[in-house]
């Protein structure tokens, strides 16, 4: 009887230790229903920031439970991927692009500097492209969301970004040469006026004509600003009659406030005597690089934006500088 008593009472004694003994899971991870959990030390579900020698994760402050994708923490917004790090640099998401500091938070309605390049992360902090205004300028973006700096040809239309990326109009002086741009940015070419004096842009490369230029079929004059000379004009020891179209009289005579003149094939008066006239100058045009608006596009780099990140990571499309 006696030894039965001892092994009953030993029996409720295991059964006691037992529940003690499970209550402490092991720490570290584990999966349940689907989702990750951190175990800490004390057997209870770990909450917040965790780091790993592989990076950062976290916990959901009420479940504990590992998050995935775009987190706002502590009015921050940061980024995890499938198996939960936190994400820096260039992230995809939903065909979107993105970008995360080395902090993890991510860049939004700011300017971004990666490498040489610009780019702009709109509210959402979605990757910016096309146009876009702001503060009042207009910049453009490319396909793979790098700012479009100096020419910029969208389409069949020529725009001058400047070294600032703003899209200029107006007249425009690159490099010493002229060109003209509407108030859609759009580079004009062909004949233009400002209502006292008419310019010609020449239909190729949108630079302003100077000097001799040959219009259909009929050859007329700029002067050093661009302005279409009509009348007497004496250049290079000749002169030469210029109709009020600015066309250029040639092989006839022409009988002007009483007086008749010749003109020989080449636009030339024929004549000894000197006859009043405007003297012009030929224009010598300053050299340019190989950047015009009739060359390859090509982009710069902007200096002087202030609280731009700087980070050497390729975005999107970006090639690496070898």
């Amino acid at each position: 009887m006696k030894k039965k008593y001892l092994a009953a009472a030993a029996l409720l004694a295991a059964l006691a230790l037992t529940p003690t003994m499970n209550s402490f899971a092991a720490s570290g991870w584990t999966s349940e229903n689907g989702n990750w959990v951190y175990y800490d030390n004390d057997g209870n579900r770990h909450k917040g920031w965790i780091q790993t020698k592989d990076g950062y994760y976290y916990m959901d402050t009420a479940s504990g439970v590992m998050l995935k994708g775009f987190k706002k923490i502590d009015g921050k917004w940061y980024y995890f991927s499938s198996d939960g790090l936190m994400q820096t640099g260039w992230i995809k998401d939903e065909g979107k692009w993105y970008y995360c500091l080395e902090d993890g938070v991510l860049v939004q309605e700011n300017w971004l500097k990666v490498g040489e390049n610009y780019f702009f992360m709109r509210g959402t902090g979605e990757l910016a492209v096309g146009w876009r205004n702001m503060s009042g300028s207009w910049y453009y973006f490319k396909a793979d969301g790098r700012c479009a700096f100096k020419w910029m040809k969208i389409g069949n239309d020529w725009f001058w970004m400047g070294t600032d990326g703003k899209m200029k109009t107006g007249w425009q002086q690159v490099e010493g040469i002229y060109y003209y741009f509407g108030q859609d940015g759009k580079m004009k070419t062909g004949w233009l006026s400002d209502g006292t004096n008419r310019y010609y842009m020449d239909p190729e490369s949108g630079k302003m004509v100077h000097n001799w230029k040959q219009i259909n079929n009929a050859w007329m004059f700029f002067d050093a600003n661009g302005h279409m000379m009509t009348g007497w004009i004496h250049v290079n020891d000749h002169y030469y009659y210029l109709g009020t179209d600015g066309k250029m009289v040639s092989n006839t005579t022409l009988t002007l406030n009483g007086v008749s003149y010749t003109f020989d094939g080449n636009g030339a008066y024929t004549g000894n005597e000197s006859v009043p006239a405007t003297e012009v100058s030929l224009y010598k045009e300053p050299k340019q690089e190989a950047e015009t608006a009739s060359s390859d596009t090509k982009s710069g780099a902007s200096n002087g934006k202030k609280g731009l990140p700087s980070d050497k990571t390729t975005g999107p499309g970006v090639k690496k500088n070898n």
